[in-house]
């Protein structure tokens, strides 16, 4: 018996040395001794008898408690406390096996890990190739397998990491699909807790809206009552390396970002009642103070500069712009009118000064500041041109700044203005008011004090140090910036000075968004309700500072705040209905956050920088209600990586009204090669551009509601906006419909109405006899809209061509088919706008004039068969035309005639040639544009191929080779340069599958 050391009762070591023996036999010799040690000489009874007794029972007991230990294995850890001896030196081994009549296996304890063989690290590998025994936190054995996902968050003090998450991602992403399930119930009880990326998240379209949301959510539902709550560390949602070897083990971080939420929903009958709030907050796990509030990161950068702007708040308007008397900052509390500001004026749109010159003697100036391709427009933000300014200054102060400017443009784009004056800032010019804090030893809160009047909009950056290099003499590499941040704009649209007042705002980083609210839905037998009342918060706190370290926790936090509501109200009654929408969308509130994010937070060793998606300029963009009008898996802008792939954008495009058959392909580029199917020989045969598509168009920007798509979340009302809408709707007929309403709508900080009065005529009718769909609809309404919608910021605008117009649109849309073999459609869009005459609401004066609109598309398709032999002639006329009738002048007018005929004819069972000619001889493909000369065209395309359908495995193959000729001529001599004819060969090779069945 090799000697071992005993441990005590109490979890102390004996003296070293102690022998351990047989447990049974020490037992037994105690039971013994006790009953020796309790027995005397004056006691009645037998003392041998009585310890023989004790002895027998005693080893009973044990004798049944090793039984029942055996037969039932304990679910703890056991070591093995005894080795048998072995009569021979010799070691065991393993011996020769062979398995021909015996089923192969492998090593008892080998499998193959579920990620890419050689990357992973020793220890990494040794984890993951043998299966483990898994135990619950109590020490209780649950299964043999594998670690799949582990999310840990711990708050104390002097702690390294307080964030760990894990995941095994080849195991996560090929046989979990991204996603883990656990779910139980009984009765109407139950709940369904949820691990997985791409989650749907989604409370109201107030509160809380992802098809993106990677982390954890339990959903629980009761009798009337249901409740998720849901969380994520967002900002690494998957991993933090884009290593696959890195990407195996726990990632842990001190600085992070947390989304938290929750919702109640019960129902009271009738009522529908629901309770939302989420947060959103940036947090040291290091540090001891940490809060849902947030805090700043401990890299923050100090701010060296401060660029606060002022530019006038509706610049397309024409209308008087800001007045500014005075800019001054207030630090830690104080007025500081010693740090007198600097001024630079400009316009909007200019280019940047800053660059270099080429030996040609040519300056570029792409590529001087770091923003993505020179651009300093994102998503909507703006950067400033901080070094034009800071070389004006230089130059200003007696500096030499040739060598890094383009001088001359450098003077007659940025000029400098006298501070102590008061100074004007209308349509697109824009006042820059330059800050020096280099000089501040200590910092704890900074604030803007502005007199300000007329319709001014003002927004501020900070500029600090670059951690490339902080030393450069080049401003453009020494400094960076943040985005101009909006902080006050005036209400509605001022122009006699009327709202001059002193302002103020306060600077910092945002630290933490919230949103809560709540939503009541109420559905009797005649009327229906539904609301929302939602609130919002971004708290920001200043990187203070103590001679030049950064204190985060010093500065006092402030917070942006907001409200937002609607109520719709419908009563149906016989065959018609009466609704009220009301709605106020404050400019105050928000559900989203910009927090600074250094660039190397998702760098990885050996592959160079990869950004989080959404990072740009130094700065994440956090937004709870997200931006995807096509309400697809795909938000159309994400932040952080969807799945992990990187991806920032739709995966498949924004698909607003153009999947009619739902494949997740825009239906006008069926062949997903990037060209519209519209400008293809062939294929335009089907579709049409955007300009022929008709659909209602509520904010009057001449893009069909439907089909519009913009950069901001997907609120149910347009943000700074309120209004109402009252209507009455009634079915004349099976097929008939007329509707009256009226609506008023005002901007709340951008100014400006939108108001209709309108009449609405429909009638649909499908599937009668030869006429398999008419439809129609006269769309009457008196318009008075001078809100610019539409994308913003370097993209297209809203022309506000129904400032105070009456408008009378009319589409027609007819499908015949008079017999089996002869298709025929037709489509006519007009629209007249009678622009009325004389000064605007806003003071601008609109002359008097009509614009016409109109859009026509007709087709008509045939099919002849002769034998084996089928035939079919397509012929599609455009007809596109705009003019200003009172100038007598055509703003777009053009013509397409598309002349095809497409032969096909099977040679055998599974091969068919197939031959198309669009345009021939004196009929070919035309393009006439009567306002564009130049892009007037005559075209010629032939193709012949030979088709071989075979089936493969269940797959349907379709291999395809051909030939082709395409011959192009413009009609204007200046562009003969893009007369091409060209001759081409391919092959292709399809895969189907039968039972998806056709799309249309």
């Amino acid at each position: 018996m090799v000697p071992k050391t005993c441990w005590r009762q109490s979890g102390e070591a004996p003296d070293r040395g102690t022998e351990v023996r047989d447990i049974r036999f020490v037992v037994i010799r105690k039971i013994e001794g006790w009953a020796m040690e309790s027995s005397s000489e004056d006691s009645p009874v037998d003392t041998r008898r009585l310890n023989r007794g004790l002895s027998f029972c005693c080893c009973g007991l044990l004798l049944i408690l090793w039984t029942h230990g055996y037969a039932t294995p304990a679910a703890n850890i056991s070591l093995s406390q005894v080795q048998d001896t072995r009569p021979f030196l010799r070691q065991e081994r393993p011996v020769y096996r062979n398995f021909v009549f015996h089923p192969f296996s492998h090593y008892s304890d080998h499998t193959w890990g579920r990620r890419e063989p050689g990357i992973a690290t020793r220890l990494d590998m040794r984890e993951i190739e043998r299966p483990q025994a898994l135990w619950s936190p109590t020490g209780d054995y649950l299964a043999t397998g594998y670690r799949l996902f582990t999310w840990v968050e711990r708050r104390q003090q002097e702690q390294r990491w307080g964030s760990e998450l894990f995941k095994d991602w080849a195991s996560w992403s090929q046989e979990f699909d991204h996603m883990v399930v656990a779910r139980d119930g009984y009765g109407g009880w139950g709940y369904s807790a949820i691990v997985g990326d791409g989650l749907i998240a989604r409370f109201t379209p107030l509160t809380l809206s992802k098809t993106d949301f990677n982390g954890t959510r339990l959903d629980v539902s009761l009798p009337g009552f249901e409740f998720t709550a849901l969380g994520s560390r967002i900002a690494r949602p998957n991993r933090e390396s884009y290593l696959s070897s890195e990407n195996a083990a726990e990632v842990e971080v001190d600085h992070s970002t947390l989304l938290l939420g929750s919702r109640a929903q019960a129902g009271l009958g009738a009522l529908r009642l629901g309770l939302n709030w989420v947060n959103l907050h940036a947090y040291n796990s290091i540090q001891a103070d940490n809060s849902i509030k947030g805090n700043l990161r401990l890299d923050q950068p100090l701010y060296e500069w401060l660029v606060v702007r002022v530019a006038d708040d509706a610049p397309a308007d024409g209308s008087a712009g800001a007045v500014v008397q005075s800019v001054q900052l207030a630090v830690n509390g104080r007025p500081r009118p010693d740090l007198r500001p600097q001024v630079v004026r400009h316009r909007a749109g200019v280019r940047s000064q800053v660059g270099r010159t080429l030996t040609s003697g040519e300056f570029l100036t792409f590529g001087a500041y770091r923003w993505s391709g020179g651009n300093r427009f994102y998503r909507g933000w703006e950067a400033p041109y901080y070094a034009d300014y800071l070389y004006l200054l230089a130059h200003n102060a007696g500096e030499d700044v040739s060598g890094n400017t383009h001088l001359e443009g450098l003077l007659a784009t940025f000029s400098l203005e006298d501070p102590e004056v008061i100074l004007r800032a209308d349509e697109g010019e824009q006042l820059i008011y330059l800050f020096d804090l280099r000089g501040e030893t200590q910092v704890e809160e900074v604030e803007v004090e502005a007199l300000v009047g007329n319709d001014y909009r003002v927004e501020w950056a900070g500029l600090y140090r670059s951690p490339d290099d902080p030393s450069a003499s080049r401003f453009e590499a020494r400094y960076e910036s943040t985005f101009l941040r909006p902080a006050l704009r005036a209400r509605g649209r001022v122009e006699d000075g009327s709202n001059l007042d002193r302002v103020r705002f306060q600077v910092g980083e945002n630290t933490a968004l919230f949103t809560y609210g709540v939503d009541a839905r109420l559905v009797l037998p005649w009327v229906e309700v539904n609301g929302e009342y939602a609130r919002s918060a971004v708290y920001g706190r200043y990187p203070a500072q103590v001679a030049g370290i950064l204190v985060g926790g010093a500065g006092p936090r402030h917070a942006r705040r907001g409200s937002a509501c609607f109520v719709n109200v419908l009563h149906r009654f016989g065959r018609g209905r009466v609704g009220l929408e009301g709605f106020s969308m404050g400019p105050g509130f928000s559900t989203e956050m910009e927090a600074y994010l250094p660039r190397d937070f998702g760098y990885s060793s050996g592959r160079g920088y990869d950004p989080l998606s959404g990072l740009e300029n130094d700065t994440m963009i956090w937004r709870l209600v997200q931006d995807n009008e096509d309400g697809d898996r795909w938000p159309d802008f994400s932040v952080g990586n969807i799945l992990g792939t990187g991806r920032w954008g739709d995966g498949d495009g924004v698909l607003l009204g153009r999947d009619e058959d739902g494949d997740g392909f825009r239906d006008t580029d069926r062949n997903r090669n990037r060209i519209a199917d519209f400008n293809e020989p062939f294929l335009m045969y089907w579709v049409e551009p955007d300009e022929y598509v008709y659909g209602l168009d509520r904010n009057h920007n001449d893009v069909p509601d439907y089909r519009e798509d913009d950069l901001d979340p997907d609120y149910p009302y347009d943000a700074d906006q309120r209004g109402y809408h009252l209507f009455g709707q009634a079915d004349l007929s099976r097929h008939g419909s007329l509707e009256v309403g009226r609506y008023a709508i005002e901007g709340i900080e951008g100014g400006g109405h939108n108001r209709a009065l309108y009449v609405l005529l429909g009638y649909r009718r499908e599937g009668v006899a030869q006429l398999r769909r008419l439809f129609f609809e006269n769309h009457v309404r008196r318009v008075q809209d001078d809100i610019e919608d539409g994308r913003r910021r370097g993209y297209w605008r809203d022309r506000l061509l129904y400032q105070d117009s009456y408008v009378n649109e009319t589409y027609l849309e007819a499908k015949l088919r008079p017999w089996s073999t002869l298709n025929l459609v037709h489509k006519l869009r007009l629209r007249l706008n009678w622009q009325q005459g004389g000064k605007l609401a806003n003071g601008l004066f609109q002359r008097h004039r009509r614009l016409d609109f109109w859009a026509l598309v007709s087709r008509a398709e045939y099919t002849w068969r002769w034998g084996g032999l089928r035939v079919t002639p397509q012929f599609k006329l455009l007809f596109l035309h705009h003019a200003d009738r009172e100038a007598n002048r055509a703003l777009l007018s053009e013509h397409r005639v598309i002349p095809i005929l497409k032969l096909k004819y099977p040679l055998m069972s599974r091969t068919v040639m197939r031959a198309g000619v669009q345009g021939w001889g004196s009929l070919p493909y035309l393009v006439v544009n009567r306002t564009l000369r130049r892009e007037s065209f005559e075209q010629r395309i032939t193709f012949v191929t030979l088709t071989n359908h075979s089936r493969y495995f269940g797959y349907d193959l379709h291999t395809i080779v051909g030939v082709s000729w395409n011959r192009m001529r413009y009609e204007s001599p200046l562009q003969r340069f893009r007369n091409f004819a060209l001759r081409s060969f391919f092959v292709r090779g399809l895969v189907g599958f039968t039972e998806y069945g056709r799309p249309f």
